[in-house]
């Protein structure tokens, strides 16, 4: 079962979508349109049912323009249609619904902002005689609404289960939502010319090669001082960033127009900090003329400003080539394969036993350091942890050759290795 959240701008659906949900806050601003592509998550504590929020519905000619969301209308089996209590008389809600009217579907009426909650029992707007009254400010009325979607309640149904998440970052207008779009064969996103279009984050479920992939698009990263502290630009930058560590696999998109420059470097350096699972990708490479020059040019830029970027992959492509995003869902799929990675304590403690052999950490205090042994803590990310005399006195350098070693020795390309170095825990070793 899903439902549609419909409506003129800055009427409440995303705040009453954020009430209705599990775990999902949408970002809401004073803002007019801030709710820019479409969005849905299960409702809470029913299930089988899915609630989808929607941008305002604006009527051009008095006609509604249905052409970006057909694939969504398609799916949809209700439409709570959201009114302004204050301004319920709108002749604008009148010609959309009419319109609404035509495809068929169960509309049911919310009064939103309806603060006090007066008593409107004979109100009868434009043939309804089914409608709630509800004040998202007060949480209001969300009981009986919740009462009205548990009749369609599916124990059978769960719609939204997936087997990997992929979040797509990178700077405003870098091509993400055009890569997402590509990638789910659909115009699910809102494109345009204009940096920051992508505002809230948009997901969706798309399948491939039997598996199902949770793919995430998220706002561009701005420069922190080109962000007002109050705008929606603020929020969506700032709820990307809590994206990063829930997903399984990140893909950092980069406009080769632009190269890798000094904002990139900071997203990446973001990335490499918190993510899992990485790896680059230079949109638009169509537009560069010396195509053998710009590719020895950016992987050595990456390379010197971060040594360990030479495990995760570079790819260079155009999302207007459908044969590029062929082989980028390949390359996807085969990588997600790969994601969690167990490795035995006997392996963990061959590798130590011959890294720290074939390499030796200078003395401290005149004394030997003893690398005892090493455990795996985590799968996804890996994270290994090594037990020695000096914990606290290892030297950088000495981290990142073991980093090395580490990637070298299992083999192992586009995955985030950390490495933590511990006391160990026996005083008389």
């Amino acid at each position: 079962m899903n439902i549609l959240l419909a409506g003129q701008p800055n009427v409440g659906k995303t705040s009453i979508f954020n009430k209705l949900v599990l775990n999902k806050k949408n970002i809401v601003h004073k803002e007019s349109g801030t709710t820019r592509d479409w969005h849905y998550n299960q409702v809470n504590n029913v299930n089988g049912i899915n609630l989808y929020d929607t941008p305002g519905i604006v009527l051009k000619n008095k006609k509604l323009n249905l052409i970006k969301f057909n694939k969504l209308f398609n799916k949809i089996d209700l439409i709570f249609y959201v009114i302004d209590f204050k301004n319920y008389d709108n002749l604008s809600d009148k010609e959309a619904i009419d319109e609404l009217r035509k495809l068929n579907k169960k509309i049911v009426l919310l009064l939103n902002k309806n603060d006090n909650m007066k008593n409107i029992n004979n109100f009868n707007f434009y043939g309804f005689n089914e409608f709630f009254s509800l004040s998202c400010s007060h949480n209001l009325g969300f009981d009986k609404i919740l009462n009205f979607i548990q009749q369609y309640e599916n124990d059978d149904i769960n719609q939204l289960n997936y087997n990997y998440s992929i979040s797509i970052f990178g700077k405003p207008n870098a091509g993400k939502s055009t890569i997402l779009n590509k990638l789910l064969g659909y115009n699910r996103a809102v494109t345009s010319n204009i940096p920051g279009t992508t505002t809230d984050i948009v997901e969706e479920i798309s399948l491939y090669k039997n598996y199902s992939y949770k793919i995430i698009d998220t706002a561009g990263i701005y420069k922190k001082n080109k962000i007002n502290s109050n705008s929606i630009n603020f929020f969506a930058v700032k709820k990307t960033i809590e994206y990063i560590k829930n997903v399984n696999l990140v893909i950092l998109i980069i406009d080769s127009t632009e190269g890798f420059d000094t904002q990139v470097k900071k997203i990446f350096n973001i990335l490499l900090k918190d993510a899992s699972n990485l790896f680059i990708i230079f949109n638009k490479f169509d537009l560069i003329k010396d195509k053998k020059k710009f590719k020895k040019e950016m992987d050595l830029n990456i390379h010197n400003n971060f040594s360990s970027s030479k495990f995760f992959s570079i790819y260079y492509l155009s999302s207007k080539n459908n044969n590029n995003i062929k082989k980028l869902k390949n390359l996807i799929n085969s990588k997600l394969k790969k994601i969690k990675f167990d490795i035995s304590t006997n392996k963990l403690n061959l590798w130590l036993s011959k890294s720290t052999n074939d390499f030796k950490h200078p003395l401290i205090k005149r004394k030997e350091v003893k690398f005892k042994y090493a455990v795996q803590v985590s799968a996804n990310p890996i994270i290994i942890k090594l037990f020695c005399n000096f914990a606290k006195e290892i030297k950088e350098n000495y981290k990142n050759y073991l980093l090395n070693s580490f990637h070298s020795y299992f083999d192992l390309k586009d995955i985030n290795i950390k490495i933590i170095i511990s006391k160990n825990k026996n005083p008389y070793i």
